[in-house]
């Protein structure tokens, strides 16, 4: 498998939310996605501006579900030449209006940031790495419909002061193509080629149609040519329908493509 794109964001700078359990970021690679996301580096880190005489905020990192909320993030590209997966989506909370809603699931890594002693000394943030070193040398895999999620657990309003604490978090990470099928054909009517016809394509785990998705639609060109990709191991299915001088057409489904 070759390496499609590697990119990195850098977080806006978020405050912190009292006692309340905060998300910070989330990598998604929702279900749809060609590619498997191998995170090479993510670091969280604290800037607070007042000292702290509670227990210091634990960051978490999670599988995380259910996402949503916050703002999506632009993703910066190390080579413009190749191009990120668009089921791949960078967000991070912003502000009192955008928070980020998510389920935290199992527990993959967790540290205590950092704690200022007193008000009138810099405190540099050790490496901040919000996963552990294995990374380093191994994959860690983001599949096709998985997610990586970073929680501030805030055990006091202390803590993770609304208007002392500062977070920062930067991902640098690399989508690596998933194998794939081809699927294709023309649409006709009355033997003659359609252009304007709209196909649509679904993708799911079995023939009983279970967990599908829509693939893609795609509106054919002149000749009525049509193609696709189903990922290995999973099967599709393709429908079509034509509209011209008020009469619509719908073709018999083509199900089970494999």
């Amino acid at each position: 498998m070759a390496i499609t794109f590697t990119g990195g964001v850098q977080v806006p700078a978020m405050l912190g939310k009292d006692a309340v359990t905060q998300h910070l970021f989330s990598l998604e690679n929702q279900v749809g996605s060609r590619v498997d996301v191998n995170v090479r580096r993510i670091t969280v880190q604290s800037d607070p501006i007042v000292a702290l005489a509670s227990v210091m905020p634990q960051v978490k990192a999670s599988r995380g579900v259910g996402i949503s909320g916050g703002i999506l993030l632009d993703k910066s590209t190390f080579s413009t030449t190749l191009t990120s997966d668009p089921y791949v989506k960078l967000r991070s909370a912003l502000g009192e209006g955008a928070h980020i809603t998510a389920t935290q699931g199992d527990t993959i890594w967790q540290q205590y940031t950092s704690r200022l002693h007193t008000a009138v000394e810099q405190v540099l943030a050790t490496d901040g790495s919000a996963l552990p070193r294995l990374v380093d040398t191994r994959d860690f895999k983001i599949r096709p419909g998985e997610s990586l999620l970073l929680t501030v657990v805030g055990a006091t309003v202390a803590s993770n002061a609304a208007l002392a604490n500062n977070w920062l978090v930067d991902c640098v990470w690399e989508e690596v193509d998933k194998a794939t099928f081809a699927i294709s054909g023309t649409v006709t009517l009355s033997g003659s080629p359609v252009a304007g016809a709209i196909v649509t394509v679904i993708e799911a785990d079995d023939i009983s149609m279970t967990n599908a998705i829509l693939r893609e639609t795609i509106v054919t060109p002149a000749g009525g040519t049509w193609a696709s990709s189903i990922l290995t191991g999973k099967v599709g299915a393709a429908f079509v329908q034509y509209e011209t001088g008020g009469t619509k057409y719908t073709a018999p489904g083509s199900p089970y493509l494999e």
